[in-house]
This record gives C-alpha cells, sequence and structure tokens, in this order.
C-alpha cells in the first residue's frame, strides 16, 4: 500500500502539471482550450484528472484479480520437541510445521457481540480507539486540505503529490527500523509517545506558510505515524481473542471511516473560510484550528493513561488461558503437557 502511495504522488504530479490534454509542458494552450469551453463545445479528450481517475480504475481492477489468488493461511507445529530438547534452541530446527487453511470461529452475531464486550479488554480498548481518532483525522487533511491548501498558496504547479509521497516513503523505511528496536517495549507506550509527534507535526504551518513548512509537517506525521500506527495493529491483536482479530480490527477501523465525512466537512469549510481560492487569506488560523483538534488525542491519552494501562488481574489472566487452552486439539494439547511439565 504505501509502494503504490509513493508511485501516485509523482503520477500525480505529471498528470496535473505536466500532461494536459495530451500535450506535455503546454501550459499556454490548455488556459487557453480551458477558457473557450466556457463558450463553446469541444470534443472529449483526457485531461489530466481524467487520466488520474482511469489511472484508479486500472490499479483497482488489477488489485480485484490479484485478491482472488489469496488466502489465509495458519502455521501449525507438527510435532513438539521433548522436554530435553527445548533446553537447546537448535532443537526447533528439527521440529516440522504444517500449513493449514485458517478458519475463523464460527457464532451468531449476538454470540460475538456479547462475548467481545463482556471484556473488561475490550473496554480499554475501545477508549484507546475513540481517544486516538483525532490523531488518525490528520491523514485525512493530508489527502483533502493539504493538495488544496498548497495549490492555493503557491500555486497550480507546486509539487503536491511529491511532498505527499515522502510520507509513504518514510513509513517504509522506518516502521522496519523502529519496529525492530522497540519490540520490547509496551505498544500503549509506543501508541502514546507516538501521538505527540503527530499532533505537533501540524504547528509548523502554523508557523510557516512555505514548502519547507510543508515538507516538515509530512516529514514530522510520517515520524510519529511510524512509532505509533503499527504498534496499534500490535495492541489490537494482543487484545483479540484469537479467531476474532477481524472484529477487533473492523471496530478499530469503524470510527475511522464514520469521521470521514465530518472531517470533509470541516476541511471544505476552513477551506471557504481561511483559504479561499480569490481574496484575503488566513491559512494559519486554519491549520492551528487542526492543529489543536488533533492535539486533544495525546493529550486524552495522558489523562486516561491510568484506566487504559491497566493489566488483567490474576483471575482474569487465568480465565483467558483456559479460554485459550480450550481451543487447542486434546492431542496437542497433551504433547504441549509433557513438555511444560517436568
Amino acid at each position: 500500500m504505501n509502494f503504490a502511495a509513493l508511485l501516485s504522488g509523482p503520477v500525480v504530479d505529471y498528470c496535473t502539471i505536466l500532461y494536459k490534454n495530451g500535450h506535455v509542458g503546454d501550459e499556454e494552450r490548455f488556459l487557453q482550450e480551458e477558457a473557450e469551453q466556457v463558450y463553446s463545445e469541444r470534443s472529449w479528450s483526457l485531461t489530466g484528472y481524467r487520466l488520474i481517475v482511469l489511472l484508479g480504475i486500472l490499479s483497482n481492477i488489477i488489485a480485484c484479480v490479484v485478491a482472488q489468488s489469496m488466502k489465509e493461511i495458519k502455521v501449525c507445529a507438527d510435532e513438539q520437541p521433548e522436554m530435553g530438547d527445548c533446553e537447546n534452541d537448535s532443537s526447533l530446527e528439527n521440529v516440522s510445521f504444517k500449513v493449514q487453511t485458517f478458519q475463523p470461529e464460527n457464532a451468531s452475531m449476538y454470540d460475538i457481540i456479547k462475548e467481545t464486550v463482556s471484556s473488561a479488554a475490550f473496554w480499554r480498548f475501545l477508549v484507546v480507539i475513540m481517544v486516538t481518532l483525532n490523531v488518525r483525522m490528520i491523514f485525512r487533511h493530508l489527502d483533502a486540505t493539504l493538495p488544496k491548501y498548497m495549490i492555493r498558496e503557491f500555486g497550480a504547479n507546486v509539487p503536491k503529490g511529491t511532498i505527499y509521497s515522502i510520507n509513504p516513503l518514510m513509513i517504509m523505511i522506518l516502521v522496519p527500523i523502529i519496529s525492530a528496536a522497540t519490540t520490547k517495549i509496551d505498544p500503549l507506550v509506543m501508541i502514546h509517545h507516538g501521538c505527540y509527534i503527530s499532533a505537533a507535526s501540524v504547528f509548523f504551518l502554523v508557523i510557516s506558510t512555505s514548502i519547507p513548512a510543508c515538507v516538515l509537517f509530512v516529514v514530522f506525521l510520517s515520524i510519529g505515524e511510524a512509532i505509533w500506527s503499527p504498534r496499534l495493529y500490535d495492541y489490537t491483536c494482543s487484545i483479540a481473542k484469537e479467531g476474532r482479530e477481524g472484529t477487533y480490527m473492523a471496530l478499530s477501523s469503524a470510527p475511522l471511516f464514520l469521521a470521514k465525512l465530518p472531517v470533509g466537512m470541516m476541511s471544505g469549510y476552513l477551506l471557504h473560510k481561511y483559504c479561499p481560492e480569490e481574496g484575503e487569506r488566513n491559512s494559519k488560523i486554519m491549520w492551528l484550528i487542526i492543529g489543536l483538534s488533533t492535539a486533544s488525542s495525546p493529550i486524552l491519552l495522558t489523562l486516561c493513561w491510568g484506566y487504559i494501562s491497566k493489566r488483567e488481574n490474576s483471575s482474569q489472566a487465568d480465565e483467558r488461558m483456559n479460554d485459550l487452552l480450550s481451543q487447542v486439539p486434546q492431542h496437542e494439547l497433551s504433547r504441549l503437557q509433557q513438555v511444560m511439565v517436568p
């Protein structure tokens, strides 16, 4: 996904800046034809924005075809090592593994909802998802607000797509490095610190209306995202019971999709009021409003830290362990007991 986003930025710049109705670099002719179109009909032509839509349609068709060849799998140990072999890590090389098709647990919607809401960990998870919603909304402003802002402040030929591509490029580089270096750190701690960095990135545009400020905004936003975004998925999977990961992943994404409509309306209103196409602009106020709304997420995480960072007590942990063991087939459970019990 990030690789596709990385390519899309320069492609958008090419389609909207260089490519004009089939002519490369012919800016004057394009403007003349656009003016003539207001007064007279003209034949259909492949404009830059139509080319973007066409490429998007073709990419989605290819993605749908590729998705049909994918399936979910589960890797299971075919044989458990003997007790004496467990002391030597090299014994794992002698363990054979088998690949099975992953089958999610079958249950009615009522049973799934009842099981989910009865867990105390779910409610802490829900608080984290709702609290981090505002900082995740900044990516909608990256998609919708920033390009319009750059065009209106710096002109139609500003390389908005290339600047946007800084984000996926940094994510591809930083996520493996940061994830490997912080595997022993609690996911909530990483989410907490990363949200502060992402929220602070907006204030570069509050301080300065310039292209370097836009670049710094995307850079620091990407650093924060590389810290907290992968660990949010990690946290979601650690909370979810095996076979219920899809439910928790859907719940973590649902508020984000529900909030897109009000964020889009907010973006349009702020652009119209503080960064109009014509007339006096006060874009710094627009980004200040966006920055303050975004900053509420890390601040609320700090205020709610005592609740969301609670750990399961011993009875809850035992209940969860028994629930997990109940899912293990009897023959595999007996092997596991032979390994664990001296």
